[in-house]
């Protein structure tokens, strides 16, 4: 059956995969990558995931307070925009909508970064 590498996103078979990266979902090929690079790719999916949730919590704006702080801009750059999200409409529930009619630069960095789909 395999596992699921949850750095490049693949299912690979379990001979990929060592005694620890069975544990953290990180395969043989992606363990040997820098840490700061598979870092950046765990920090961009969480926050993807952020925006993608039904409420942003007081916890994950705290977090995304402590990515706003990352030295790599993209991260730094995509925390800001979903913390900016988190504090004006924290529940998704006609977020998009209220985006809309509110604060349509803030919708349009959301589509420019791909953090929602321009048709969504």
């Amino acid at each position: 059956m395999g596992h699921w590498c949850r750095i490049c996103g693949r299912s690979k078979p379990n001979k990929k995969f060592s005694g620890k990266g069975h544990k953290n979902h990180i395969c043989k090929e992606c363990s040997r990558k820098p840490k700061t690079e598979r870092d950046e790719i765990d920090h961009i999916e969480e926050i993807f995931n952020y925006i993608h949730q039904s409420n942003i919590s007081k916890k994950n704006i705290k977090r995304l307070e402590k990515l706003v702080c990352s030295q790599n801009q993209e991260i730094a750059e995509l925390a800001n925009i979903v913390l900016e999200v988190a504090l004006i409409k924290p529940h998704k529930k006609k977020r998009i909508k209220f985006l809309a009619k509110t604060n349509r630069e803030l919708l349009s960095k959301l589509e420019e970064t791909g953090l929602i789909m321009a048709n969504y």
